[in-house]
């Protein structure tokens, strides 16, 4: 019995070196591990105001977001993630009160354009903020990201936006590319 005891006095005490021992080789090393327990991640996180390629992918296929382009009307003809909605942040004045409906029923609004130092998106998304939406997110350098991953985009121009009023995303181009 005296032997089981020191063998396992013995262990507890190996356990605990080694513990601490890598403790401290955790704290000097530069990629350490966080000490703490990260919270859990929900599916999709939209704590600041930029939305990943990932999270903004997630939204689109669940049909949870709407997306608008805040390129020029011949850019956004040339090619636009499908369902999306051509809104340059010159016309916001004109168009948002009849677009006002269909952003409050979405999870998110996600404003895109195109290039790492477009600033389009960013003032659409002011814009926005401004006029009281609360759940708008910038897909930055977004059209080109959209297109490398080969998510599903569209050509050709949306509607009127007096057509967008229950209209679906499907129908918001005329020549939608499914890739």
């Amino acid at each position: 019995m005296r032997l089981v005891s020191k063998i396992f006095a013995q262990s507890l005490g190996i356990l605990a070196l080694s513990a601490v021992l890598a403790y401290g080789a955790n704290t000097v090393r530069q990629d350490s591990l966080p000490a703490t327990p990260a919270k859990p991640a929900s599916a999709v996180q939209l704590a600041g105001a930029e939305i990943s390629i990932k999270d903004a992918a997630m939204l689109f296929i669940t049909g949870r977001a709407v997306f608008l382009d805040a390129r020029s009307q011949y850019e956004f003809e040339q090619g636009h993630i499908q369902g999306a909605i051509s809104l340059p942040p010159r016309e916001f004045a004109a168009q948002y009160q009849d677009l006002k409906p269909r952003l409050v029923s979405k999870e998110a609004v996600i404003t895109y354009c195109d290039g790492d130092r477009c600033p389009l998106s960013q003032a659409l998304a002011e814009h926005l903020r401004a006029a009281g939406v609360k759940n708008v997110y910038v897909l930055k350098n977004g059209w080109s990201l959209w297109q490398a991953e080969k998510l599903p985009i569209a050509k050709g121009a949306s509607g009127p936006l007096s057509r967008l009023k229950g209209a679906s995303q499907e129908a918001l181009c005329t020549n939608c590319d499914p890739k």
